[in-house]
């Protein structure tokens, strides 16, 4: 299949892959997405840091199997994501929060897409509060495109 991308590459956040299997587009009902998807991951349009594999292995489920199978889809923290990564927690330190560790792959989603010249893909809303910056609030402010996982399959011109 030859990707339609109109943008070229895209950073998933654990959070599409986590909540698009499980809750808003499952394979059971939309199997022809997911399969466009390994297409976009085929052609290396699509991407996710390593940090969200460790994300999805807390949870043996479908999300975290379909991730595995797809190990293609993750990339090693080379040092141009981790020097874009650098630049987004210099002036937003606050997207790590305290404690838990649930959003460690936050500013590197943010520094591929940034390395990449690309997209940020997260189920994430934005919070509008500085002191408790999410994905959508850093990017907007860096200037880094994000969208929704629907958002994503319209800019696709997917139609299932």
């Amino acid at each position: 299949m030859e990707c339609c991308s109109p943008v070229g590459f895209y950073s998933f956040d654990t959070s599409s892959i986590l909540n698009g299997r499980r809750d808003l587009l499952p394979p059971k009902i939309f199997p022809t997405l997911w399969e466009k998807l390994e297409d976009m991951i085929r052609l290396g349009d699509i991407r996710c840091v390593d940090v969200v594999l460790e994300e999805l292995s807390r949870r043996d489920d479908d999300a975290y199997q379909w991730a595995r199978a797809n190990s293609s889809l993750f990339l090693p923290l080379e040092t141009g994501i981790q020097m874009a990564t650098n630049r987004v927690l210099t002036r937003h330190p606050r997207l790590l929060g305290v404690g838990g560790g649930r959003n460690g792959a936050d500013p590197l989603v943010i520094g591929l897409a940034i390395h990449r010249r690309g997209v940020v893909v997260t189920e994430e809303t934005a919070s509008g509060r500085v002191e408790k910056p999410r994905i959508p609030d850093v990017c907007e402010a860096m200037g880094v495109q994000c969208l929704s996982l629907i958002q994503f399959i319209a800019e696709q011109k997917w139609v299932f």
